[in-house]
């Protein structure tokens, strides 16, 4: 299991994949909830979170990748996904609400202050747009991750055994 997770060298085969995955989102779920359970003011928290991340993208990435070098397409595919991933989030940032918010901010000078309370009602309508549109931007934040761990995990080894 360690070299599973905490390797980025060689291959690996589809079931070998699909057991990283499950333990992946297993991983995943338990780290949300301890943030969730100890709250976000605690120094524990933000230990747990910044030792946390990188380490479970550092496990993504070694899962991930291994598959990609069993299929005998270049890693750098896992790289182009990430782009893409934030491509996603930027349209989707603009799309519900983020365009607005910058247009806001855009008409004041920089060097002048902004009315606190005129600062607070562009935030809260940024906010409030983005919370009225969650059933529309988590599920379209998925369908890269999705696709891509679909597409690995179905995908033939190039491999010969």
């Amino acid at each position: 299991m360690m070299k599973l997770f905490l390797s980025a060298k060689g291959a690996i085969s589809r079931n070998q994949y699909w057991i990283g995955v499950i333990g992946l989102a297993a991983l995943v779920l338990v780290y949300n909830q301890l943030i969730r359970t100890l709250g976000p003011e605690t120094m524990a928290t933000f230990w747990i979170i910044v030792i946390g991340l990188p380490l479970i993208f550092y496990m993504i990435t070694c899962v991930y990748c291994k598959r990609l070098t069993d299929m005998g397409r270049t890693r750098w595919i896992f790289t182009g996904a990430i782009a893409l991933q934030f491509l996603v989030i930027i349209a989707l940032m603009l799309t519900f609400g983020g365009a607005e918010y910058f247009e806001g901010f855009a008409q004041y000078d920089r060097k002048s202050d902004i009315d606190p309370v005129v600062q607070q009602e562009i935030i809260r309508t940024y906010q409030d747009r983005q919370e009225a549109n969650m059933h529309i931007i988590q599920p379209a934040m998925l369908i890269v991750p999705v696709l891509l761990t679909l597409w690995l995990g179905i995908a033939k080894s190039a491999r010969r055994a």
